[in-house]
């Protein structure tokens, strides 16, 4: 009799450490299976991301995200808008109740660039920022003076030997008729708005072409940011560089409508943006952008929109990641 309990007893610690086993495979599967599901789900969250280049040793993965979405989270406190403003530039940057104006198009878009401010909610500029005396980056900011109310309008000075154009005399003389604020740009000044912080630089030596006299503009806020390079050529990025100016920023408006005599390789290795924003009219006579520029930005992994393509580019952020829509 103990003979036979004896064997029943060891038949039940087999089967025991069968189930044990079986236990042991069955919370393996459901693990693995949980995982790959969990995998799945964080891929479809993230809708875009774009990566830098790692072809350069300076070039490091940047692990910001860009969603396109048609609804902008309410936590986005900052959005810049490249309006479409055709062979020319104007960008808008709203920050809770702060409006910054870029340049402002030609004169025949100075309507258009005072009905994106109005569509915006915009009944003020806390600043305007005049990049340069060109025509497709000043001849509507009178338009804008005289129905929208500025605070202060910053200009870059140029050497006496540039002689003025009709467009710029004819806007300086506005600016002191209608008692606007002015002050010429001072290379690496801030101006401060809350959280958000806009810094102009200015190339400190002689250039013999006016579009190098540009006010290139950084903003920054919590751990975003944006640079505007208006119509700056190659030897002011390579001065920007030389002198180590803190121009590494994720969005980067691209110099001279994506003309080859502006954004370098070097300088976006420099910069190493994640999106690059080129203002150009559709089927310009420039050819912009060229096709060096779109190289530059393609073999360095950085997505460009472009104004002639998607219309008007608004890029907003939380300070963290950026949201992007086209209109």
């Amino acid at each position: 009799m103990s003979k036979k309990i004896h064997n029943k007893k060891k038949i039940i610690n087999i089967v025991f450490k069968i189930l044990i086993l079986l236990v042991g495979i069955t919370a393996s599967v459901l693990f693995a299976i949980s995982a790959r599901n969990y995998v799945a789900d964080t891929k479809s969250f993230t809708t875009t991301k774009v990566a830098m280049s790692t072809t350069s040793a300076t070039s490091a993965v940047n692990d910001k995200v860009i969603k396109n979405n048609k609804t902008v989270p309410a936590s986005t406190n900052l959005s810049v808008h490249y309006i479409d403003v055709g062979q020319g530039d104007s960008t808008l940057i709203r920050y809770k109740n702060y409006s910054i104006l870029i340049d402002a198009g030609k004169k025949e878009y100075g309507d258009t660039v005072v009905s994106y401010l109005e569509q915006q909610g915009t009944e003020k500029l806390d600043l305007i920022i005049a990049t340069h005396p060109d025509a497709d980056h000043i001849g509507g900011m009178q338009t804008v003076l005289e129905r929208v109310p500025c605070d202060l309008y910053v200009m870059p000075q140029l050497p006496s030997n540039f002689n003025r154009t009709k467009t710029e005399a004819s806007l300086i003389s506005a600016l002191r008729t209608m008692n606007v604020k002015s002050e010429y740009a001072v290379n690496k000044k801030e101006y401060n708005f809350k959280d958000l912080k806009v810094t102009t630089y200015m190339t400190e030596e002689d250039r013999a072409n006016k579009n190098d006299y540009s006010v290139v503009t950084k903003v920054t806020y919590k751990n975003s940011s944006y640079l505007f390079m208006g119509d700056a050529g190659k030897d002011v990025e390579n001065e920007f560089m030389n002198k180590n100016y803190n121009i590494k920023a994720d969005i980067l408006k691209v110099g001279h409508h994506g003309s080859f005599k502006s954004t370098s390789e070097d300088f976006l290795l420099a910069v190493k943006p994640i999106v690059a924003v080129i203002s150009c009219g559709k089927d310009n006579e420039y050819g912009h952008p060229h096709n060096e520029v779109l190289s530059n930005l393609h073999k360095n992994n950085i997505k460009d929109y472009r104004t002639d393509i998607k219309g008007n580019i608004v890029i907003s952020t939380d300070g963290s990641e950026y949201f992007t829509t086209f209109f």
